[in-house]
């Protein structure tokens, strides 16, 4: 276990933790994006960096963002009844005397969902989940051509002490929109309400019987001026290179475990490390993004687009901090990018003494760096299966973004297995001479996939020489292991360790886009975008090619775009390749 963490491992303090949170609970604590008390959060916070000796500044950005006004749902069909809700964000608001829809029960809100149903025109009732989740529930649903969506919230049946609304923003278009995307935002009113509503109004559209609304709701879109603060902590051997270690500021009220909680683990990290900067090797940035929840992480996007020639020289990983110490969680969940799955796999182990079952990552809250190739781990002490399962997928408490999330939600046990967690993690990542990648599951999991899809591709898409890539790129991948491992214990500015770190980062930023996105680089797919769930994504599109008629205008339009795609990605390993020859040729000098 590295050194600078078993020295301050005993001085993380989940009271500390705990103070900070409330702090911002109590004088923050409708930290929405642009109403105010977010501004006075990050300007605190950013104090706060200052005084434990850090450099510190809040970032002004501009993003197009939505807060919410004002809702009424009314049951008009087969009866009469007024509904609790809340408007969502980034809506289209209904007339001042709303819209008489009618209504048809979606389930998950998936396209499978759609099948056999004619939306148009009509409020869908789906229920909140992440499968997938509501930005993309919304989009589908625009697609489909409905004019209103409603919400029905998580929780336990028949359970009045969990009956909240949540919070929820509708913009499917990740970060700012261009003109491109624009035209992408969906164009649909919509509503939340509880659970005890969402399943009295599937009960009424299960039972065959028309169900008529009036749907009253009202939202803002406009350009706003967001505060997020960074604080930088400058490495003592090689401050170039800096791990972003980053989770959202801006919270549904009071926000709580989403996430006070979260922000009060950076500021306590933040806090004892600096007390031990000369023993911190590279330098970390500690940022707590703005426009998460409603403008679609937007800060984090931004941060990308106006930081990129840094990030992608010196960035050497993100560390995603959100929901820490929750009530009721009982074991530890965490994804992280393929690379580094193993080494968290192992140092959480080492930390807690459990296995866990780290997964692949997947595009969520602020993982804004797939284009650019920065690898991320997010992590929290979670809740069961069984509580999952009980609150039809709450899995971050049924309190989540409701007005519930208060601090009785906090468990400082919790507290303290997540708190050492990321300490270890900052740790190992700015302190280790050798950055902890592996590309070796990222291999098996492309070759697997490409596989799959040269077996179901249109033939005329050329893809096994790609697959070959792999396999060679495999080879290099071993080659490279054994590297890190006969460097390990040198220092970390030995030429040769500066060689093969550089390396891994090169190889991240070329194969993540293109195995695990549904766009180029300098893009953003939107939250659970369906193309972008598909094996391989842009290489998926030659199995939609073979279900085409060849002799129609879609399949011929739809044939250079998949030969694009698979460009693309060809591109990405050969230059992966070229990669690995140079710098293992220089190290072996």
């Amino acid at each position: 276990m590295e050194k600078l963490f078993q020295q301050i491992r005993g001085k993380l303090s989940a009271d500390k933790n705990y103070e900070y949170s409330n702090w911002l609970t109590i004088n923050t604590p409708r930290r929405i994006s642009g109403m105010g008390d977010d501004r006075k959060a990050a300007e605190w916070i950013s104090k706060k960096f200052v005084e434990f000796g850090l450099e510190s500044k809040v970032i002004d950005f501009e993003t197009y963002n939505s807060n919410p006004i004002y809702s009424e749902v009314k049951v008009l069909e087969p009866e009469t009844r007024l509904l609790d809700s809340l408007p969502c964000c980034h809506i289209a608001s209904t007339p001042p005397d709303g819209l008489n829809l009618e209504l048809l029960y979606l389930g998950a809100g998936d396209y499978r969902d759609y099948e056999g149903k004619d939306v148009k025109g009509k409020a869908v009732l789906i229920e909140v989940s992440y499968s997938p989740a509501t930005p993309e529930k919304a989009r589908i649903a625009a697609e489909k051509g409905a004019r209103a969506m409603v919400c029905a919230n998580w929780g336990e049946d028949s359970n009045k002490e969990q009956d909240y609304i949540c919070g929820r923003g509708l913009k499917s278009v990740w970060g700012n929109p261009t003109p491109d995307t624009f035209g992408s935002i969906p164009q649909i009113a919509g509503v939340s309400v509880t659970h005890s509503g969402g399943l009295y109004l599937k009960d009424l559209c299960l039972s065959h019987k028309k169900v008529v609304l009036n749907i009253k709701a009202e939202a803002t879109r406009t350009w706003d001026k967001l505060p997020m603060p960074v604080g930088y902590l400058r490495g003592s051997e090689e401050p170039d290179k800096y791990l972003l270690v980053n989770g959202h500021i801006d919270a549904w009220e009071p926000g709580v475990t989403c996430n006070a909680t979260g922000n009060g683990t950076i500021l306590t990290i933040a806090e004892l490390l600096a007390k031990h900067r000369d023993q911190v090797k590279r330098s970390i940035y500690f940022i707590c993004w703005n426009g998460h929840e409603i403008a679609e992480s937007a800060g984090s996007t931004w941060y990308v687009d106006h930081h990129w020639d840094d990030l992608e020289k010196n960035c050497i990983g993100g560390i995603n901090i959100d929901s820490t110490g929750m009530l009721h969680a009982v074991q530890y969940e965490c994804t992280a990018s393929r690379e580094v799955m193993d080494f968290t796999k192992d140092l959480i182990k080492q930390v807690l003494q459990e296995d866990t079952n780290v997964q692949p990552l997947n595009k969520f809250g602020d993982q804004s760096f797939f284009g650019i190739g920065i690898t991320s781990i997010v992590g929290r002490m979670g809740m069961s299966d069984e509580y999952i399962e009980k609150t039809h997928g709450a899995n971050l408490g049924w309190w989540n973004h409701t007005i519930k999330d208060g601090m009785d939600k906090v468990d400082k046990e919790n507290l303290k297995k997540d708190l050492a967690i990321n300490a270890a993690t900052i740790c190992n990542y700015v302190n280790n001479a050798v950055l902890p990648y592996d590309f070796t599951i990222t291999c098996q999991d492309v070759e697997k996939k490409l596989a799959y899809i040269i077996e179901k591709a249109d033939k005329k898409i050329e893809l096994q020489s790609i697959l070959d890539n792999i396999k060679k790129l495999q080879k290099y991948v071993v080659k490279i292991n054994e590297v890190r491992v006969t460097l390990s214990d040198r220092p970390i500015t030995d030429e040769k360790v500066r060689l093969i770190n550089a390396l891994s980062l090169k190889l991240s930023r070329c194969l993540t886009w293109a195995f695990y996105t549904f766009c180029d680089r300098f893009e953003q797919n939107s939250y659970a975008y369906t193309p972008a769930t598909r094996p391989i994504p842009l290489l998926y599109t030659a199995i939609d090619l073979s279900n085409m008629d060849p002799d129609s205008l879609e399949y011929k339009l739809k044939y250079t775009s998949v030969v694009r795609n698979r460009n693309r990605v060809s591109s990405a390993v050969c230059n992966a390749l070229e990669y690995c020859e140079l710098y293992l040729a220089l190290i072996e000098e």
